[in-house]
């Protein structure tokens, strides 16, 4: 079946990069064709997209006019470009205008270049351009943008080479990749290595040609000495389906360039499909597999358990659970509930687990004293990283992002479903736990879907990294864990929990 499955992915792969070639080039590149040529904006866009441009990639801080006419003649909006020195403060009113330009304008994607830093920045200052990277990062997703950085060509940038990226990941997750073929050879790094190590992260790319090793100019692309074919077929047989910006700053005849560069990115294109043949129609059969057949489950009915759960907690004892240092779990057992010892601490389940479906019913007391985050706090944490927030959200003001069934200050719920106190809810808890590569970053992130009561309050929701009080969320490496139900510091009266069951899904 994985098989049948990755055959499907390639041949979509396929079909998407004959329906259309994503080639792009910057609005300053056209803008110089104008100065050069003596011509309107407007016909330098032209004569662009007459040769083949479909994309444009451009500075937020564009004339509105030039906007205009990209947008009359028919570019699509591969790329805004952000320049945000982050290493001389936060900038909150650049960063606000950029994210303005984006949603008034349609660019749903945006390159962050974070300024450059003194020499021998202190650790407080690569600290403090983190975070701000970060946050521009985190509040751009808010509002359904992408941020992404590319290596840029400066021993001085905090993005400068594959290592200095590496670190910038791992501390400002939210982060993509602008892969600039061109700047990489720059730095010393291994342009084609690069590219696979950083593939799963590539949502847009610069192609930019050097002349030789540690020269800054910008020659026609496919006319200097960094693999173009091998960079473009090789992006396009990982299931790259984004654009390709041809990059060429100061360009003695930018109009010859471009259509130089055109030339070669339409080549590796040619040779990408030549090497891999349009499929042959599908037929009904092709789509069809047989084997191997599903394993039968019983499935819950009324207070019932599927056939194959594992019961975590039935009513009767806490044999599954423990305190964090390895001893017997001590809340409280009585009359088939669980109550919250706040005495005594969190409860974690003995046995770890990757991805799962979690089944879990708590209630908050009835009569619960207290307001905001200081009446019914708990929380179950998804791998003992993780937490879907637990509160009494029942008439009761917070951060929503801290509210009953958010991803705890990452992802506020779709929809408020409590009950009031003294009732039961349920939580349904769909997890899939995150793949890490070698060197501790992403593979693939942690998604989660939560229905509370029954309905859809998180749905496939992708959480950044692990749960913080303070600060933003942090990416570290780790296999199966334990389920942890919290015992919060609030004052109020302890929470109850019953019929808690998992169905591991590895």
């Amino acid at each position: 079946m994985k098989k049948i499955l990755l055959c499907c992915l390639f041949m979509q792969t396929l079909l998407s990069a004959y329906a259309e070639r994503h080639i792009s080039i910057f609005s300053d590149h056209i803008s110089v064709i104008a100065r050069q040529k003596q011509i309107s904006f407007r016909e330098a866009a032209q004569k662009v997209y007459d040769m083949g441009y479909r994309g444009v990639d451009v500075w937020y801080t564009i004339n509105p006019e030039e906007q205009a006419i990209l947008d009359e003649i028919g570019f699509k909006h591969a790329c805004s470009i952000s320049e945000i020195n982050f290493a001389t403060g936060e900038h909150s009113e650049e960063v606000a205008k950029s994210i303005e330009f984006m949603l008034s304008h349609g660019y749903d994607k945006v390159l962050l270049v974070p300024g450059l830093l003194p020499e021998n920045p202190s650790a407080q200052l690569l600290k403090d351009v983190y975070y701000r990277t970060e946050s521009y990062a985190h509040a751009c997703r808010m509002a359904g943008l992408e941020v992404m950085i590319e290596d840029y060509d400066n021993p001085r940038s905090p993005c400068f080479n594959r290592a200095a990226i590496d670190k910038l990941f791992a501390e400002a997750p939210s982060l993509n990749h602008v892969f600039d073929s061109g700047n990489y050879i720059y730095a010393g790094d291994d342009v084609l290595e690069t590219m696979e190590h950083f593939a799963d992260r590539i949502h847009h790319v610069h192609l930019k040609d050097r002349k030789a090793p540690g020269d800054l100019s910008s020659p026609a692309v496919g006319t200097g000495i960094v693999p173009m074919k091998e960079v473009i077929t090789g992006l396009l047989a990982m299931g790259y389906d984004g654009w390709f910006t041809v990059e060429h700053f100061g360009a003695p005849d930018m109009e010859q360039y471009a259509q130089i560069s055109i030339n070669t990115v339409n080549a590796a294109y040619e040779a990408f499909e030549k090497k891999n043949p349009e499929p042959k129609p599908m037929t009904n059969e092709m789509s069809e597999y047989w084997a191997p057949k599903p394993k039968v489950v019983t499935p819950a009915l009324g207070n019932a358990v599927p056939s194959d759960a594992i019961v975590l907690f039935d009513g009767s004892n806490l044999d599954a659970w423990q305190m964090e240092d390895g001893s017997e779990a001590k809340w409280i057992v009585k009359d088939g509930v669980m109550t919250v010892n706040k005495q005594t601490g969190d409860i974690l389940t003995r046995q770890k687990f990757g991805s799962y479906q979690l089944h879990i019913e708590w209630c908050v007391p009835k009569g619960v004293h207290g307001e905001s985050q200081w009446r019914g706090n708990s929380g179950v944490f998804m791998q003992d990283k993780y937490e879907v927030q637990i509160l009494d959200s029942y008439e009761n003001d917070t951060y929503v992002n801290g509210q009953a069934g958010s991803i705890y200050k990452q992802a506020a719920p779709l929809v408020n479903a409590m009950v009031k106190p003294g009732e039961w809810n349920v939580y349904d808890i769909i997890y899939t736990a995150p793949v890490f590569k070698a060197d501790g970053t992403y593979l693939y992130k942690p998604f989660i879907t939560v229905l509370h009561n029954g309905i859809v309050i998180q749905n496939h929701t992708e959480i950044q990294g692990t749960t913080e009080w303070i600060g933003f969320p942090k990416v570290q490496a780790h296999g199966d864990g334990p389920i942890r139900l919290q015992s919060h510091g609030d004052p109020s009266e302890p929470i109850s929990f019953r019929n808690i069951w998992i169905r591991p899904m590895n």
